[in-house]
């Protein structure tokens, strides 16, 4: 995942009211009127949120009529998610590595009696 898209993604799941949106849309699509309520803000409020979400590539929008429908992109989060796995597993080995050596610092000396 190109970094801007990477950066774009993580600015979209980086506000409360936007992960509760895509937490929402986990079960299905949502009308734009839903989620506003759900978030207890305006519908203007809400399409601020929806746009970040849409600008990240989680979501996308369509009109039927007078309504607007939200639902997630299939797949979006996999380089949210790959880039947290290596992160992780960087951080999982150094900070093993270190637990070792600081267990290592801590054995008796057997040279004396």
């Amino acid at each position: 995942m190109p970094t801007s898209t990477l950066d774009a993604a993580a600015a979209a799941i980086a506000s409360e009211p936007r992960r509760r949106i895509i937490e929402r849309l986990v079960d299905g699509p949502a009308s734009v009127t839903e989620l506003a309520a759900l978030l207890g803000i305006s519908v203007p409020a809400a399409l601020k949120h929806i746009d970040r979400l849409v600008d990240g590539g989680l979501a996308r929008r369509v009109k039927h009529g007078r309504v607007v429908t939200v639902t997630l992109v299939p797949g979006s989060l996999h380089g949210l998610i790959e880039w947290a796995t290596r992160t992780r597993l960087f951080w999982t080995n150094h900070l093993a590595a270190y637990a070792a050596h600081l267990g290592a610092d801590d054995r008796p000396d057997r040279s004396e009696p």
